[in-house]
């Protein structure tokens, strides 16, 4: 959910985040909780520079990254946690917060 200053709802939609265990790297892959501010931004043509293992290349459309390499960006949402880690949205819906509403240092709350 995306609330202006005056703590009013101006946008929502689904989300996935990280999964309880990512065989691949054999840990758990959770994504992190708390209060974030986002540090950095790219566009349609973000990928991960890290995922899918060894050398990455994920795409993650209109990433924006706010605690370490974790990040909120477009994807498709399979109806369960499914992540390494990021928070997944539409890509409409990452689209709209990248270009409308979030500039660097947004506030990010992760809740579980």
């Amino acid at each position: 959910a995306a609330y202006n200053k005056h703590g009013y709802l101006v946008h929502w939609g689904p989300v996935s985040g990280g999964q309880n265990w990512c065989s691949d790297v054999g840990r758990p892959c959770r994504t992190v909780i708390g209060s974030f501010k986002i540090y950095r931004k790219q566009g349609p043509g973000c990928i991960s520079s890290k995922f899918p293992l060894p050398n990455g290349g994920a795409k993650m459309p209109y990433c924006m990254h706010f605690y370490r390499g974790y990040a909120l960006h477009g994807s498709q949402l399979p109806g369960y946690h499914a992540s390494h880690g990021c928070v997944r949205l539409f890509a409409d819906d990452a689209k709209w917060i990248n270009h409308n509403f979030a500039p660097i240092g947004t506030k990010v709350i992760v809740v579980r």
